[in-house]
């Protein structure tokens, strides 16, 4: 006989589903809406600072930015006084790196609440550490579901490398309807790959982003239209004499010989004076630099990398002080204090490199500001690997762009609404990056005028993403678990 489930049993599932879905819900956004009053407004649109406004939130949705005086507050909003306190919108770190383990004990806290708890509140991810990299996703709809703490989430699918086992359009193709917002490209990847993988993409309106690789080329790459460069680094192999056809089994490999390459090619210029060093290689920077005048595409900064191997090769007891370490993986830690770290290993005995290395990227970064290429906010923070910790080395990547030649204004909207107008031609989305009505509430609150000094970025009072406002306290105890 059939199983006949009673009536007040289904009533009380029916119940139980109902509650289930009423907690969801209320937990996705808050539950009435907020009035941000008397803020000293920051809305990225110029750089101006905006004196005693009022920023109307419902759900996770901008509805009304105004003078205070002008402005109504609903009555039945939650209210944060924000008097003598600066509102902006929340940063953007735009070529970083998510891994599998981020929820486990493999990191002291999840690097997800590390973004947060700095004001960062859009992340980009250049290619998840693990087989499908479908990980990602699943969190950036738990995100967006009000089931877990962390910014938004934008990521392309696993990193074509190069040399595939199968037929490269059907990677992409794959990749476009499992939801992946971008295609990224490895330096591995041959010529012929490449040209597939950009046709194939363009046929399919997919955002291509990446590595110039070993085989291709910068002319080529800005030839057949590559849409984005993930890091200005990438430019410099331009400057040696590659071979361009040769095989490497592992990047490794292929990084020990460009560094080696590039190293043999200015050798002679190491033991000269940074300025002398400058003067010696600034035409080759300039006639680079030409080409993508001609050209323009958008280029990652992640000069935070180069700023860090310098630190950990010439100051490794001061590296590990640092009090945001203590939030890496302990078994980088460990790998680093033995001796075995990656940029340890791949800069051994070429120290003095590693600083003309940074030079020369520096010297990059100031060309490309000089003829408006759109550079981006990005750390390549996330794997764990090389020392860059999630949400605190933007800040440092803030640090650096205006350590050489940013306003605090302009490295600010590199975070904010330069990376809002990328992702907008990566994916059609238009809603961060300014405060506006209509924009995503992704709000961060500081104690001081980051116009004036960008520094105070740091200096966080409150955050809001994914419809959550988080007080110092709610980020003290994320930072602390």
């Amino acid at each position: 006989m059939p199983f006949r489930c009673p009536h007040y049993l289904i009533a009380i599932i029916g119940l139980w589903i109902l509650w289930v879905q009423t907690i969801g819900s209320a937990l996705a956004f808050e539950k009435r809406p907020i009035a941000f009053i008397h803020a000293n407004l920051i809305p990225m649109t110029t750089a101006t600072v905006l004196i005693d406004q009022t920023v109307v939130v419902e759900g996770d949705q901008i509805i009304a930015v105004g003078p205070s005086s002008q402005t109504e507050t609903p009555p039945n909003a939650k209210v944060v006084n924000c008097r003598n306190a600066f509102l902006m919108p929340g940063l953007s770190d735009m070529h970083m790196h998510l891994r599998y383990d981020w929820m486990s004990d493999a990191w002291p806290v999840s690097p997800l609440k590390l973004y947060l708890a700095n004001g960062v509140t859009t992340i980009r991810c250049f290619g998840p550490n693990g087989k499908t990299g479908r990980y990602g996703l699943k969190w950036r709809k738990e995100i967006d579901a009000g089931r877990l703490d962390g910014p938004s989430i934008l990521s392309c699918g696993p990193t074509l490398r190069g040399h595939f086992k199968e037929d490269p359009e059907q990677i992409v193709i794959r990749q476009k309807y499992q939801r992946f917002d971008f295609i990224k490209i490895y330096s591995f990847v041959t010529l012929q790959e490449y040209q597939t993988i950009l046709s194939t993409a363009k046929k399919l309106n997919i955002y291509t982003a990446g590595h110039i690789p070993f085989q291709v080329g910068l002319d080529r790459v800005l030839a057949e239209g590559m849409d984005e460069i993930a890091h200005i680094e990438e430019l410099i192999w331009e400057f040696s004499d590659l071979d361009r056809q040769r095989y490497f089994e592992s990047e490794d490999d292929w990084m020990a010989y460009a560094i080696q390459t590039t190293f043999n090619r200015f050798s002679p210029l190491l033991e000269l004076p940074p300025q002398e060093q400058y003067q010696k290689i600034e035409s080759m920077v300039i006639a680079l630099v030409d080409k993508l005048k001609k050209k323009p595409i958008p280029i990652c900064t992640t000069l935070v990398i180069d700023d860090l191997i310098v630190h950990k090769l010439s100051d490794p007891e001061g590296f590990l002080k640092k009090p945001e370490n203590r939030y890496l993986p302990s078994s980088y830690l460990e790998r680093f204090r033995m001796g075995r770290e990656k940029h340890q290993q791949q800069f051994k005995g070429g120290e003095a490199f590693a600083s003309f290395k940074y030079l020369l990227d520096k010297m990059l970064l100031e060309a490309l500001k000089a003829i408006d290429i759109p550079l981006l906010l990005s750390t390549d923070a996330g794997t764990g690997t090389m020392g860059a910790v999630p949400g605190f080395s933007l800040h440092d990547e803030l640090r650096i762009l205006v350590e050489n030649g940013f306003t605090p204004y302009e490295a600010l909207a590199a975070g904010t609404i330069v990376a809002s107008t990328i992702v907008k031609q990566m994916n059609g989305r238009d809603d961060f990056g300014t405060i506006t009505p209509g924009k995503r509430a992704d709000l961060v609150l500081l104690q001081q005028n980051p116009l004036e000094d960008v520094a105070n970025a740091r200096k966080i009072r409150g955050v809001m993403a994914a419809g959550r406002w988080y007080d110092q306290k709610a980020i003290a105890e994320m930072l602390d678990q």
